[in-house]
């Protein structure tokens, strides 16, 4: 199971939990390892790996002074590739010596413009290849693609190894399959994410007496460093407009975050700017247990990180969104609920309180949320039952 075991946001546990669900749903026996995409423990770096780990920060560090120098992005490419290299390789190849099959959780690993996950990608396909280990792509996120980007064209090559079976995603099938995939034998298709499972892996359900309003946070940066136009001023900016007029209409409200620290700062800053009360601000959870506990006292979200939003979906409650990315304008369209989501031209903050005021109004379309769940599970099935006699041949 390959997933972000090691970041901040609890929505990347939740999505390799929820996906472990499902293996086990299909499989009961099955023996599952864990392997971490970007691993942050610092038990992993011991002895000479401690040099490994230690040359990864010196060129991450130095990357954006070098390429200053160096534009040239082919040197790019090889540089963050080496950097990444240094980090991981070895790690993937000691975590993957005895594999049938190997699974990507879920979550945006097609992309190659923010977090790396391309060199990740490459690197794991690589070493599945020379071991003979199929490899699914579950849910994964299609965040563009560009044939002028050597970082792309370098992924869809890795993408259409042979080793590849299948490839699922939660959004952007068109592109999936009209720019990335070309090697025929590989299924596709679109399903939902397997967060959509919450309720069945976690046995937990909404509170039927919830009545707080819960506003989700994002770092205000985040609508730039994804494309648009907005920059942190407009999004902090809305924030305190919209806690203002939930304020004016005596409505019982909450911020919180998905557990990232950048995000939780942010509301640390709302609290501050003003001057709310210090409760107003939920904790930082820390695990899956903190992070559902939070959601399921709210009557209704405004749901900033995407998996708040598919959370809150889960759960069966009801929800408004923000649009900093083409993933949630996707998401948004596939849930049938675009005109409860917003994008950083549509942010009026007196229609977004009306709605979270009126959340009786917002509608969650059981059958499409039914026919995704199955889609997905079906999926994880059918590559399951395929591994019969085809992988871990070099053990």
């Amino acid at each position: 199971m390959v997933g972000l075991f090691s970041n901040e946001n609890i929505g990347d546990y939740l999505l390799v939990e929820s996906a472990k669900f499902l293996l086990r749903k299909h499989s009961p026996d099955i023996s599952l390892q864990d392997v971490d995409v970007d691993p942050r423990d610092p038990l992993i770096f011991q002895g000479r790996r401690r040099i490994n780990l230690y040359l990864h920060v010196l060129l991450l560090r130095n990357r954006n002074m070098v390429f200053s120098i160096i534009r040239l992005r082919t040197f790019q490419y090889f540089y963050e590739y080496f950097m990444w290299w240094l980090k991981v390789n070895w790690y993937y190849k000691e975590v993957m010596q005895s594999l049938d099959g190997l699974v990507i959780a879920g979550g945006g690993f097609i992309k190659f413009k923010t977090q790396g996950l391309n060199y990740l990608d490459e690197q794991i396909i690589k070493i599945a290849e020379k071991r003979n280990i199929p490899v699914m792509f579950n849910a994964v996120g299609v965040e563009g693609y560009d044939p002028n980007d050597i970082r792309s064209r370098r992924l869809k090559r890795a993408l259409n190894s042979d080793v590849v079976r299948v490839i699922t995603t939660r959004d952007d099938l068109t592109t999936l399959r009209n720019s990335y995939i070309t090697n025929k034998s590989i299924i596709s298709d679109l399903v939902g994410d397997p967060v959509f499972w919450l309720q069945d892996a976690f046995s937990i359900e909404k509170r039927s007496d919830a009545v707080n309003v819960g506003i989700n946070l994002i770092n205000p940066d985040n609508y730039k460093e994804y494309g648009g136009e907005a920059d942190s001023f407009k999004i902090a900016n809305f924030y305190k407009n919209l806690i203002q007029e939930l304020n004016i209409q005596g409505v019982d409200f909450y911020l919180f975050s998905n557990g990232m620290e950048v995000d939780q700062r942010f509301g640390e800053q709302l609290v501050a700017a003003m001057n709310l009360p210090q409760n107003r601000l939920i904790r930082r959870p820390e695990s899956s247990v903190e992070f559902l506990a939070t959601m399921t006292d709210f009557k209704v979200i405004l749901a900033a990180r995407m998996h708040a939003g598919i959370v809150a979906y889960a759960l069966d409650i009801p929800k408004v969104g923000l649009i900093w990315s083409e993933k949630i304008d996707f998401l948004a369209h596939l849930l049938g609920e675009r005109d409860a989501y917003f994008n950083e031209e549509e942010l009026d903050y007196r229609t977004i309180v009306q709605l979270l005021i009126e959340s009786e109004s917002l509608k969650i379309d059981t059958t499409t949320k039914d026919t995704l769940k199955q889609k997905t599970f079906s999926h994880i099935g059918s590559f399951l039952d395929d591994l019969d006699g085809t992988g871990g041949e070099e053990r």
